[in-house]
């Protein structure tokens, strides 16, 4: 069995025992909460209960008292792990396999995982990041499934401006806004309004989906100042983005408890890709990062904690951003109607009693660097900077996590099954193709620090050029 108990501690928040239990289990579960923060470009060695110098307390204090996911795995950036989130399906089949900017959105005839809960009888809220969609309304959160929405629709904003290659990326409920201060501090005091503000005859999803620590990188003096001892500049700002965050996590648990919500809610913490090491971030001991399908890029940290169902435990079998949907509504009690097929898998037995699930292969990657897993092995096709085709790799994953040790010269016929498995995954053609626009720098909308639209609004907010017929 692949689940090791911790031992039992408190519980942070100020909840009746008692109180948990008077309702039987099925009761609790049909009318439970959801908070499902996400970080991103979040490194594994970037949370304190990995062994961080970065200060994450109410991130640590959830994994201790819930379930430390030890394998869980992303997609290697924003928006493919997003769409796995949102619909249980792979990413690579619906042709989101990297970046989504100004181009299409997941395919609208996907279903998202608020739209299920929507029809469960759940408010639905989302504060922060998207990267869904922002072409045409259709693509925005509010035709996905969200009854409320704030935040930013792109990739990434300045944290204190919210521009995004020379237009405004901050809205509320499809309106630009213009409000002041640093965009993770806004987030969390949008979260926590949500949560005050509900409909009080209804369970609550709460997406929480954080720009954090992504670059450009940015965070308030006082946060800084913590991590002095810090010489590479880059990794002192990410280190301050990364407590700043955890912080705003602890203001929105806080606000569970004082809504009296703590006992009925079930929480996911978890991140989008690996981490970026030129902007800071740190993903040792694994190999790689953002953008790869090494497991820097792939493996990160997550959690669920609930513990009126869940037993404090690290839990060692493979997780994937793919299974949230399947496994979720199992969790809560939720049928839902029949539709496309999912490549995610319900592992909530898994969670809950600890019986293990059978997993098929499981690919993983985008555009340059594709993945695949089964039977205990790794296969890796990647091409990284310079090279002019994607070189092959085989890895006996459990035995060798930092991936040290490539097989394929000696494992030859493994190899050729496990790139069969690979290449049985339909793609879709691509729903966003590579751009260049002018005012972007000639670096793509977004890219970098010091891309223009950075610094300086040069054109209308983004939320009013989607296309509305």
């Amino acid at each position: 069995m692949q689940l090791s108990r911790k031992t039992r501690i408190p519980l942070a928040f100020s909840v009746s025992l008692a109180a948990v239990f008077l309702s039987a289990a099925s009761s609790l579960a049909a009318a439970a909460n959801i908070v499902f923060f996400l970080a991103d470009d979040l490194g594994w060695n970037d949370v304190g209960y990995h062994g961080s110098e970065i200060r994450t307390p109410n991130i640590d204090r959830l994994a201790k008292e819930g379930v430390e996911l030890d394998r869980y795995y992303a997609f290697p950036v924003c928006s493919p792990t997003r769409a796995a989130l949102m619909t249980g399906r792979s990413p690579i089949r619906m042709g989101v396999d990297r970046p989504i900017e100004t181009q299409n959105g997941v395919p609208l005839d996907e279903r998202f995982l608020p739209q299920i809960l929507q029809a469960a009888g759940y408010e639905t809220m989302i504060a922060g990041k998207w990267h869904l969609g922002l072409e045409h309304v259709d693509y925005f959160p509010a035709a996905r499934g969200f009854d409320r929405w704030y935040g930013h629709l792109g990739p990434a904003i300045d944290y204190n401006t919210h521009i995004w290659s020379g237009g405004l990326d901050w809205n509320r409920d499809g309106k630009a806004i213009h409000e002041e201060g640093y965009a993770t501090e806004l987030i969390a005091a949008e979260a926590a309004r949500n949560l005050r503000e509900r409909d009080k005859s209804k369970p609550a999803f709460l997406y929480v989906s954080f720009n954090a620590p992504h670059a450009p990188l940015q965070a308030p003096k006082r946060y800084i100042d913590g991590y002095a001892g810090i010489a590479n500049r880059n990794r002192r700002i990410y280190a301050a983005m990364v407590e700043a965050m955890d912080d705003a996590v602890g203001a929105i648990l806080a606000a569970l408890e004082a809504e009296g919500m703590a006992g009925d809610t079930l929480i996911v913490w978890a991140d989008d890709n690996g981490g970026a090491a030129r902007f800071g971030a740190d993903n040792a001991p694994l190999r790689g990062g953002k953008g790869g399908s090494f497991e820097g890029g792939i493996r990160v940290p997550a959690l669920i904690h609930w513990p009126a169902q869940l037993e404090p435990a690290k839990f060692g079998q493979q997780m994937t951003a793919l299974d949230w949907l399947p496994t979720l509504t199992a969790a809560l009690g939720i049928a839902p109607k029949p539709g496309k097929k999912l490549d995610g898998y319900n592992m909530w037995p898994a969670l809950k009693s600890g019986e293990t699930i059978a997993r098929g292969p499981t690919p993983i990657g985008m555009r340059d660097s594709y993945s695949v897993f089964h039977d205990g092995w790794k296969y890796v096709e990647h091409r990284g900077r310079g090279e002019s085709e994607a070189l092959p790799y085989l890895f006996r994953i459990l035995d060798d996590p930092a991936e040290k040790n490539n097989l394929i010269a000696k494992r030859p016929g493994v190899a050729r099954e496990m790139a069969a498995l690979l290449h049985a995954m339909p793609r879709a053609p691509t729903v966003a193709p590579d751009v260049r626009r002018p005012g972007s720098g000639g670096r793509g909308p977004g890219r970098g620090a010091g891309a223009q639209g950075w610094s300086e609004i040069t054109d209308i907010p983004w939320v009013e050029r989607a296309k509305r017929d």
